[in-house]
C-alpha cells in the first residue's frame, strides 16, 4: 500500500487548504450615510448605513452585492472592557523611584532643615532649621530671612547676609536636607481616595500611586486638577506626559487636594496596533489621525474597519487608512486595523543541491515548475525526481491533527472504567504512560513534506508564501532507525531488503513490530510495508513499535499517533510500561 503525507496523514482536510482562497476585491461607493459620517455633518433622515436598507453595498457597476460581515474587533480582556490608555502608569514605580535630593523649585518653608558650611573668614558647620518666621538663624550671622526661597537660590541668598557682616575671604555652601512633611488628599475616580503623606516637592504622579492609580473604567487621564482652598491651581493632562514627557511640576501644600475627575468620551482601538488599548478624547471629538497619534498602527496595517453610532443608528464601514485620518471620531466608536490584501510578490526558500540564491522573490501565483525551470541544479548531485515541498500551513494541519489525536488518547486513558482494585491499579498505570507518551509527542515538530511528484513526473503545484522546496542530493545510502539495536547507515545494495537493512544494523528491539516497516523514501513519500520489500538508494527504513493490544486498552488510538508522528516528522516514538 503506497502511503503519501497528504492522503495518508491529512486527506482531504489538508487538500482543502491547499487550495487558493483568494477572493475577487470589489469597489464600494460610499452610501449617502456614510459620506455625511465622514464630513462631520449629521446624518439626514432616510439615510441607511451600510449602503441600501435591504443590507447591500453599491458597487460601480450599480449592481447589488451583499454586504461584507466583519468580524468583531479583538477584545484585550475576558470581560469585553480593553486598558484605558496610559493604565500601566500607577504599578508603584514612582513610589520606588522617589528622588533622594529636593528639587532646585522648591520653596523654603518653616521647619526646613539646612545644612550650612562656611569657609575662610567666618568657619561654620552646622545644620539649623527654619523657624516659625521663615528665617535662618547663624551664629556670629544673625537671622536670615529665607521662607519663600526657591531651593536652587538658597545658597546664593546665605551668601549675601555672611557678606553683609564679612566683607570678603569666605565661601558658603548650603543643602537643604529635608522638607517639612505634609498631608495631600487624593480623591475623585481613584482606586483609594484618602489622604496621603509626602514631602512638598514630591509630583502629583507619587500621590496618585499611593491611592493605587487611576480607576482603569471610570478615571481620566486628562482631566484632574490639583485644588488649594477649593480653587484649582492647575489641571493636568497624563498623555502629555505618557506620549512627551512633559508634566507641569507644582509645590504642593498641606491639604491641597489632587482630584481626578470621570472619564471623557473614549475610542476603542484594535487589531494591527502597538497596543490595544482605549484612548480618551480631549476635547469629546477627535479625528482618526489624532487618535493614530497616541497608539501608533502597526507598519503593515492598510485598512481600517470602523463601527459607531450616529443619529441612533449604529454603523460600520471599511476604509483605507488614508481616508480613515480625516474622520471624525465620537464617544463610544471602535476602531479595528486590519492588514487587508496581498502583496504582488512570495518569497520561496531553496534547500539542497542547486546553484545560486537560497531566497527567491517571485509573483504571487507561480508554480514549482515555472519556478523549477529557473533553478540550476548542481551537476550531478541534484536529485530532480525527488525534489519535494515544505509547507508552513501543512505542517501546522499535521500538529493540529497529532494534537486532537493526543488528546483523545489522553481522555481516553483518564476516562477508562475497572471493574477491581487489580483493574484500577492498571489503569492507573496506563494514564501514567499515556502522560509520558503524550507529553514527548507534543515535543515533536512535524516537517509539513508535501509529494510533488507521481509516478516519477513532477505536480505543477500553485506555491504558497514561504514554501521551502527541497532538492535532494543524490546518495546511495540507505538509513535504519526506530526500534533497532543500532541506528545504522550503509551504503545501498542492489536487492537487498529492509529485513536486510535491519538485521545489519543489529536486528529489532524487544519492542518492535517486526511485521511492517515505514519506507520514507526521498521524495517525501510514505511506504507501509513489509520487511521483505526491496528498498531502493536513498531510503529512510523506519521500524515502527509493537502495541500490545492485550496489555494496553488504547492500543489502536497509540497506533494511530505513532504513524502520525513517523510520516510528519520522520521520528519513531517508543512505548514502554
Amino acid at each position: 500500500m503506497r502511503l503519501s503525507v497528504l492522503s495518508h496523514l491529512l486527506g482531504a482536510a489538508v487538500l482543502g487548504l491547499l487550495v487558493s482562497r483568494a477572493q475577487p476585491l470589489v469597489a464600494q461607493t460610499l452610501d449617502p450615510f456614510t459620506q455625511q459620517v465622514l464630513a462631520g455633518q449629521q446624518p439626514t433622515p432616510g439615510s441607511t448605513p451600510n449602503g441600501a436598507a435591504n443590507g447591500t453595498v453599491a458597487t460601480d457597476s450599480q449592481e447589488a452585492v451583499p454586504a461584507p460581515v466583519l468580524p468583531p474587533p479583538a477584545r484585550a480582556s475576558a470581560n469585553g472592557e480593553l486598558p484605558a490608555f496610559g493604565a500601566n502608569l500607577f504599578l508603584g514605580n514612582f513610589l520606588r523611584a522617589r528622588p533622594d535630593g529636593i528639587n532646585d523649585a522648591y520653596i523654603v518653608k518653616p521647619g526646613d532643615r539646612v545644612n550650612v558650611n562656611t569657609w575662610g573668614a567666618v568657619s561654620l558647620n552646622g545644620v539649623f532649621t527654619v523657624d516659625g518666621q521663615g528665617n535662618l538663624f547663624l551664629p556670629d550671622i544673625g537671622p536670615i530671612p529665607v521662607g519663600g526661597v526657591r531651593n536652587g537660590e538658597l545658597t546664593e541668598v546665605v551668601r549675601r547676609h555672611v557678606g553683609r557682616v564679612y566683607l570678603r575671604h569666605f565661601g558658603v555652601y548650603t543643602n537643604l536636607l529635608t522638607a517639612r512633611p505634609i498631608s495631600i488628599f487624593v480623591t475623585g475616580a481613584v482606586q483609594r481616595p484618602g489622604a496621603y503623606p509626602g514631602l512638598p516637592s514630591d509630583s502629583v504622579l507619587f500621590y496618585l500611586d499611593q491611592a493605587g492609580g487611576i480607576q482603569p473604567t471610570l478615571g481620566s487621564f486628562r482631566n484632574m486638577q490639583v485644588l488649594r482652598d477649593g480653587k484649582p491651581i492647575l489641571t493636568l493632562d497624563l498623555y502629555d506626559f505618557v506620549l512627551h514627557g512633559r508634566l507641569e511640576k507644582v509645590q504642593l501644600q498641606e491639604g491641597d487636594t489632587i482630584l481626578v475627575g470621570h472619564r471623557g468620551p473614549t475610542v476603542a482601538l484594535t487589531g494591527h496596533v502597538a497596543t490595544p488599548a482605549r484612548v480618551e478624547l480631549k476635547n469629546g471629538a477627535a479625528s482618526g489621525g489624532e487618535v493614530l497619534a497616541v497608539i501608533p498602527k502597526d507598519a503593515r496595517a492598510n485598512e481600517v474597519t470602523w463601527r459607531g453610532v450616529r443619529a441612533g443608528r449604529p454603523f460600520q464601514r471599511t476604509l483605507p487608512i488614508a481616508a480613515f485620518q480625516h474622520v471624525q471620531l465620537q464617544d463610544g466608536d471602535e476602531v479595528q486595523m486590519r492588514n487587508e490584501g496581498h502583496s504582488e510578490t512570495i518569497l520561496i526558500q531553496l534547500e539542497g543541491a542547486f546553484e545560486g540564491p537560497a531566497v527567491r522573490t517571485v509573483r504571487r501565483g507561480t508554480r514549482l515548475i515555472d519556478l523549477l525551470n529557473h533553478v540550476e541544479l548542481t551537476p550531478q548531485l541534484g536529485d530532480a525526481g525527488a525534489i519535494h515541498l515544505r509547507r508552513m500551513s501543512v505542517a501546522k494541519a499535521q500538529k493540529d491533527a497529532i494534537e486532537d489525536s493526543l488528546f483523545r488518547l489522553e481522555r481516553s486513558a483518564l476516562l477508562a472504567l475497572s471493574s477491581s482494585n487489580g483493574e484500577a491499579d492498571i489503569r492507573v498505570k496506563e494514564a501514567e504512560l499515556m502522560q509520558r507518551f503524550t507529553a514527548r509527542a507534543r515535543l515533536i515538530d512535524p516537517l509539513g513534506r508535501v509529494v510533488t511528484s507521481h509516478d516519477g513526473q513532477q505536480q505543477n503545484l500553485l506555491l504558497e508564501d514561504g514554501d521551502t522546496i527541497v532538492i535532494p542530493q543524490k546518495t546511495g545510502v540507505v538509513r535504519v532507525s526506530g526500534e533497532i539495536q543500532i541506528a545504522h547507515a550503509s551504503a545501498h545494495h542492489t536487492g537487498l531488503t529492509a529485513a536486510d537493512y535491519i538485521e545489519a544494523a543489529g536486528g529489532y528491539t524487544d519492542r518492535a513490530d517486526q511485521a511492517i516497516v515505514l519506507l520514507m523514501h526521498p521524495n517525501a513519500e510514505v511506504e507501509m510495508v513489509d520487511p521483505d520489500h526491496e528498498v531502493a538508494p536513498g531510503d529512510e527504513i523506519l521500524v515502527p513499535p509493537r502495541v500490545d493490544s492485550k496489555t494496553l486498552q488504547n492500543a489502536m488510538d497509540i497506533t494511530q499517533v505513532l504513524y502520525q508522528v513517523a510520516v510528519a516528522a520522520g521520528v519513531v516514538l517508543g512505548v514502554t510500561l
